[in-house]
């Protein structure tokens, strides 16, 4: 758990350095940039967090009552974690002007579906081709 944690703390790190650089942020924004970043993530975490216990809880419930209370929870939790993408947008948008907000998007988008992509297929890296693998020797004994 703390090795998941730390390497979602040096990703993003990555991602605020790689997004402050692109979007060419002085010092002052990025300083309101990495606060803006790290907080919506800490909160999303907990959010995803929240919803994991949720389902467990719905699990172990063993009355309808319960399970009825749990899902009531879990939408309450999910609508929250929806909540946390209009809420870095407003957020970043007045810091980084509509243009620069619009390259956010795309960089942001372009590196979800990169990690997407590793995720779902790991043995291609990117900017790496799959080698062919070479055929068979035969090997005849005598």
């Amino acid at each position: 758990m703390a090795v998941a944690a730390e390497k979602r703390n040096q990703l993003e790190e990555l991602l605020i350095w790689k997004m402050s650089d692109e979007l060419k942020l002085n010092t002052s924004e990025e300083k309101k940039f990495s606060e803006i970043v790290r907080d919506i993530n800490k909160r999303k975490a907990q959010f995803n967090l929240d919803l994991q216990a949720s389902v467990d809880k719905m699990n172990k419930a063993t009355t309808a009552k319960s399970k009825d209370e749990e899902l009531t929870r879990y939408r309450r939790s999910l609508q929250s974690y929806g909540r946390m993408s209009e809420e870095e947008f407003d957020k970043l948008k007045p810091l980084l002007g509509p243009e620069r907000m619009v390259q956010y998007l795309q960089i942001k988008q372009d590196l979800t579906n990169r990690i997407k992509t590793m995720l779902a297929n790991p043995e291609v890296l990117p900017g790496k081709t799959a080698k062919p693998l070479p055929s068979p020797k035969l090997i005849e004994e005598k």
